[in-house]
């Protein structure tokens, strides 16, 4: 009996979960980093965001979270972080409507929208728009470099799902890059 109960839970685990993304099928495009007038900006975005499809069609809304960091390389030490940025776009498939309601969040802005097709949502979702991560007057010299970590979760699970919901990971994908290097000052 034991046996059979732990067969159906595995079971219900693996049909009832959401859709788990293979982290080599998404990329993160970038990160670029630009130094304009003192200022540092970074872009960024995925690439293959029709992995996530079929699982935002469900009907079950989806978070992917943009964290934008600057960190200082030492050599012989540990790397040092300086500052970052969270973009968070939440998605969801109406599927009476037959549209997505897309909306996207920083620490300095929120927007709201309705995408009408697959095509115009994908590509909402796949970039986001150049980030500001500082002005280099206030850093010292030496190089640094950006780092990009894009994380997805479901922000709703059917009703079973809650009930063995901590055999499950709250983070469904995540993926890490690095820019190349660049200088601050006369550094070298």
């Amino acid at each position: 009996m034991k046996k059979e109960l732990l067969a159906l839970t595995a079971a219900l685990v693996l049909v009832l979960s959401p859709s788990f993304v293979k982290a080599s099928s998404l990329k993160i495009v970038g990160p670029y980093a630009v130094i304009d007038n003192s200022a540092i900006i970074v872009n960024t975005g995925i690439a293959n965001v029709k992995e996530l499809e079929k699982s935002i069609q469900t009907g079950i809304e989806k978070e992917v979270t943009f964290t934008v960091e600057l960190i200082r390389a030492w050599p012989f030490w540990p790397d040092e972080f300086i500052s970052s940025r969270k973009i968070k776009k939440i998605i969801k498939y109406d599927s009476l409507r037959e549209q997505y309601w897309a909306s996207s969040s920083s620490s300095t802005s929120k927007t709201e929208t309705m995408l009408k097709d697959f095509r115009s949502m994908q590509d909402w979702l796949s970039s986001i728009s150049p980030i500001d991560l500082g002005n280099t007057k206030g850093l010292e010299d030496g190089k640094y470099y950006v780092r990009v970590v894009v994380e997805s979760k479901s922000r709703e699970y059917p009703l079973l799902m809650g009930i063995i919901m901590h055999l499950i990971p709250e983070t469904e994908m995540s993926l890490a890059r690095e820019s190349q290097p660049f200088n601050v000052g006369d550094a070298r």
